[in-house]
């Protein structure tokens, strides 16, 4: 309960709209699911000293009960200290990006760690609470435990018999039953994003990241029939009587939309790159001048309902160079990924339409298996900071301007042969160590044009800083590459939004959603329906339904934007549809329809058990 108070007291910019009434009942919902923790802490020190002591009179007991409490505090105090820049970070307690991040590199995640978020004397933060609530509660065990003389029959007998009904009341969270027990799923019950996640004590938001990543395994299990499979493929739009996975999603294009294929396709897949900027609360701050200038042009058409793969980078990248659905299978370190190819990959359709394809990053090709990853998937040429002899950036990389720097350089080179270009950014990322000011950003501006959903300290102005930095590069390298080759098509998405935290509760769009561009000679803004809805996995579709021939034939699990039916997105965690956008776990009937909610119940499971069946099991359906 001290910790919990303390988070709402740091993050107290946030509660500005929050009754005392609503905090109340925050701390009083975080109380009562503490019990859980708690009893936990409560149980383990009675299997270790208590109950021995009963049977071994000499057992250590008093010593167990010290240490075990000890280190209970110690780990406690430190989730909690932690707790706060993830909470910066992610805008959310711990969560399944927790266990994600386990495969991420090590070193560049220390490094942020000790240069933007302050490990060391946060450590020394620990050791210093921890030792004074350690003393504390040395001081509270030193009491004489009351040994009764007398009665000690009815005492034996109203201890069996209340001991029952309280461990009970712990285990539900002070409830009879699951029904009406606080847990982790539940547990959001404020219209605060950080009252919600107040309630949950750093050990009960680690367990819903392991629940979360435990059900995801389980949606991805493919212990399941062919039969059952082939219900899935017919659930998707696929082919339920074909032979292979690939061969139920192979479509042909009906037609080029674009007169000409372009000598130079680039996709530009931006750390960071969330819509939020480029929506109207937010657009006066001038942050992403050239995305704005890409959206608007008459050589344009975008995806108004468009949400990524997934909330992390891993995930989106996956989910392009596949062209599988989010499902934290990690197909980057899979078996299969790298026995064979996915055709719905789009390192392999672009190969396909006759492209050279290169896969340039920012960072390090070790990060993700990325190197490794890419070239097993299609990719002709994998080129990243390993390669650059530049002097800027950090531990996650070179800066972007530095990336594209070496892109132009490389297309100088190579300009006559026809290359796909998939590129992936760095900069906008902690830690937000570029000098910003000095590349002309006006931070003085800036601030002064903030509304109050977001804060004005420096560290954030920082990061607004590196979404206007980000922005720039890329919007200078497009304009450059199309003044020297003007017929190059351009698609510009960012990898997840999520990072980004608003002083004040906002709308699921501004958290989560990101741009979707497509941009270059010959585009048309009349292309794509305003109701049509999406994720990333469907960009590849939609450019082979712009390059490609008619009848050429590709394999894609979802529909391409030109489809009239694709008014529906979605990835592991979210939806969208008919410009609204939430939470999967949390499909109301006030924002949808009952066919609404039965597709994202269905659909999405569907999509990621086909694509599991595919790394896990191979292309054959029997």
């Amino acid at each position: 309960m001290l910790f919990r108070i303390t988070f709402l007291f740091v993050f107290s910019s946030q509660l500005a709209d929050a009754s005392i009434k609503e905090i109340e009942e925050a701390l009083w919902y975080g109380f009562r699911i503490s019990l859980k923790t708690a009893g936990i802490v409560a149980l383990s020190s009675a299997i270790l000293a208590t109950i021995p002591n009963l049977v071994f009179v000499t057992w250590w007991a008093e010593r167990i009960r010290k240490i075990w409490s000890s280190i209970c505090i110690v780990v406690f105090t430190f989730a909690f200290v932690a707790r706060i820049p993830y909470y910066t970070i992610f805008n959310s307690g711990y969560n399944l990006m927790l266990l994600n991040g386990a495969k991420d590199d090590w070193h560049a995640i220390y490094d942020t760690a000790v240069s933007q978020y302050q490990l060391w004397p946060r450590l020394l933060g620990v050791a210093i609470i921890s030792s004074i609530l350690i003393a504390i509660l040395r001081t509270l065990l030193i009491t004489r435990t009351w040994l009764p003389r007398n009665h000690r029959g009815i005492i034996v007998f109203s201890t069996v018999l209340i001991l029952p009904v309280f461990m009970l009341i712990i285990r539900f969270g002070g409830s009879y039953s699951y029904a009406n027990s606080i847990h982790w799923e539940n547990a959001a019950k404020m219209n605060s994003n950080v009252l919600n996640e107040a309630i949950l004590d750093d050990g009960q938001a680690i367990y819903r990241g392991y629940s979360m990543y435990k059900r995801l395994e389980k949606a991805t299990n493919v212990n399941i029939t062919a039969s059952e499979l082939k219900e899935k493929i017919a659930l998707l739009g696929g082919n339920p009587s074909a032979a292979t996975v690939e061969e139920a999603f192979t479509k042909k294009a009906e037609g080029p939309r674009l007169q000409k294929q372009p000598q130079n396709v680039i996709f530009i897949l931006g750390e960071n790159y969330a819509l939020w900027p480029f929506l109207p609360s937010y657009k006066n701050l001038g942050l992403v001048q050239y995305g704005e200038k890409f959206l608007n042009s008459d050589k344009s058409a975008s995806i108004q309902n468009f949400v990524p793969n997934a909330g992390g980078t891993i995930g989106s990248v996956e989910g392009m160079v596949t062209g599988f659905p989010e499902a934290s299978l990690y197909t980057n370190y899979q078996e299969e990924t790298y026995k064979t190819t996915y055709a719905s990959g789009i390192g392999n359709v672009m190969k396909k339409l006759g492209y050279k394809t290169c896969f340039w990053y920012g960072g390090f090709g070790s990060w993700q298996n990325i190197k490794k990853f890419s070239l097993s998937q299609g990719f002709d040429e994998y080129h990243g900071a390993d390669e650059f002899e530049v002097a800027g950036g950090n531990s996650w990389g070179v800066t972007d301007g530095e990336l594209f720097a070496e892109i132009s350089n490389y297309m100088k080179k190579n300009h006559n042969e026809k290359t796909f270009h998939f590129i992936l950014t760095t900069s906008n990322h902690p830690p937000f160590t570029i000098d910003v000011d000095s590349l002309g950003f006006k931070r003085q501006d800036i601030e002064n044009k903030l509304p109050n959903t977001i804060d004005k300290k420096k560290s954030t102005l920082d990061q607004l800083g590196h979404i206007w930095y980000a922005d720039q590069m890329m919007g200078k390298f497009v304009e450059n590459t199309e003044q020297a080759y003007p017929d190059t098509l351009f698609v510009l998405t960012g990898d997840h939004a999520e990072r980004f935290s608003f002083a004040k509760e906002e709308s699921n769009q501004a958290n989560f959603a990101v741009p979707c561009i497509f941009y270059g000679t010959g585009v048309e803004k009349s292309w794509f329906d305003k109701n049509i809805a999406g994720s990333h996995m469907q960009i590849i579709p939609t450019l082979v339904e712009m390059l490609a021939p008619t009848g050429f034939q590709y394999v894609s699990f979802l529909p391409s934007f030109y489809d009239k039916n694709a008014i529906y997105g979605f990835n592991s965690r979210l939806w969208t549809f008919d410009g609204k956008l939430g939470m999967l776990q949390n499909l109301d009937q006030t924002y949808l329809q009952q066919t609404q909610i039965e597709y994202f119940s269905s659909v999405p499971d569907a999509a990621k058990l086909v694509g599991a069946w595919r790394v896990k099991k191979g292309n054959n359906i029997n």
